[in-house]
């Protein structure tokens, strides 16, 4: 419940100035990429997995990257 003299909902950002949808999805692709050069493929999610898959400007076809997401992606949906 908002009290009078408080100006904003309770757990809203304190800056006031909200993202746009291109900032929050910039900043999940650089979420993402990040886990993937830094993490196993074995923690990979299967929107990660697709990302390596998909993109073939920055992974290219046959490389470790795209055979390990390959493979996770099998385990995720149940196929290996």
């Amino acid at each position: 419940m908002l009290q009078p003299d408080q100006g904003k909902k309770p757990g809203r950002p304190a800056t006031g100035r909200s993202r746009s949808a291109a900032e929050r999805k910039r900043d999940q692709r650089t979420r993402d990429m990040t886990a993937i050069f830094e993490s196993d493929s074995e923690t990979w999610t299967e929107a990660q997995c697709l990302m390596v898959l998909l993109s073939g400007s920055r992974f290219k076809k046959g490389s470790p990257l795209q055979k390990g997401a390959w493979e996770r992606l099998g385990k995720l949906r149940g196929f290996v």
